[in-house]
């Protein structure tokens, strides 16, 4: 979607759109939504893909590092403590430590979408709306 400058902003040309698309139903998108509801939305979903495209990213650094690890299980390296050496691991071992250190990142992106994956449509400016909007139904 091309973005006109003669409109307000985002949510003026998505209006606009709207409307060009299903007619004056369309002027109907704010009943009961503030343009706080809209940014906090369009927030909510730009942080909800990128944290999907990080968990992705994620995913495939995990595999590379769980082959690494299993070509590597009998490579043998210095591991530390405090930053002294301290005994034989090997390097598999290692990356096994890493990989388990993004599986609890995982878990920690995870919850933060489910977080961010809820609706504040309806909930207005400040309190609320007069208007009966079922926030579980508009997404």
């Amino acid at each position: 979607m091309k973005l006109g400058l003669d409109l307000e902003d985002v949510h003026m040309n998505i209006e606009s759109r709207l409307t060009q698309r299903i007619g004056i139903t369309g002027k109907k998108l704010h009943t009961g939504r503030s343009r706080n509801d809209q940014v906090a939305t369009d927030i909510r979903l730009y942080l909800r893909d990128e944290i999907d495209d990080i968990l992705g990213l994620l995913l495939r650094l995990q595999k590379g590092l769980l082959s690494l690890a299993s070509q590597n299980t009998n490579t043998i390296m210095p591991g530390f403590t405090h930053l002294q050496t301290a005994q034989p691991v090997t390097f598999g071992h290692h990356l096994l430590a890493w990989f388990e250190m993004l599986v609890r990142d995982t878990e920690r992106l995870q919850d933060c979408r489910k977080r961010v994956n809820r609706m504040p449509l309806g909930s207005a400016a400040l309190a609320g709306t007069t208007y009966p909007i079922d926030r579980a139904d508009s997404d």
